[in-house]
């Protein structure tokens, strides 16, 4: 699915980023990095446009609104996986693809599934 497109990982829970990456990796996508907190994620952006990105909701200095923000004005895609109700997100999350936490690997793709399709200007449906 990947052919070697970069993806950003942005998840605070070690376990959880290790396990995300080696599914994105079965999928023939490349980890471009993980990263725990906004802060982290954002110096990155600075300097580099991954292809997508998966992100959690909840990080280690807060909400993710700010990557998502950044996310969206570098036209990059993005999916969250979380394990809070898409509800707290709010509106700048309204069209992202959400997975809820505890996920399958079935359910993860199909985000990324999105993901593509958004960045193909198709219709995105999670």
């Amino acid at each position: 699915m990947g052919r070697g497109q970069s993806v950003m990982l942005v998840e605070d829970e070690p376990m959880i980023a290790l396990m995300v990456a080696d599914m994105v990796e079965e999928q023939g996508f490349a980890v471009a990095g993980i990263f725990r907190a906004n802060g982290e994620a954002l110096a990155f952006l600075r300097d580099h446009r991954p292809h997508l990105a998966i992100v959690d909701y909840a990080l280690t200095d807060g909400p993710a609104a700010p990557i998502a923000r950044k996310l969206k004005e570098n036209g990059t895609p993005f999916c969250v996986i979380s394990g809070h109700h898409r509800s707290v997100a709010g509106s700048l999350f309204d069209d992202v693809a959400w997975v809820d936490k505890p996920f399958s690997q079935d359910q993860l793709c199909s985000a990324l599934r999105a993901c593509l399709a958004h960045a193909a200007g198709l219709p995105a449906h999670v």
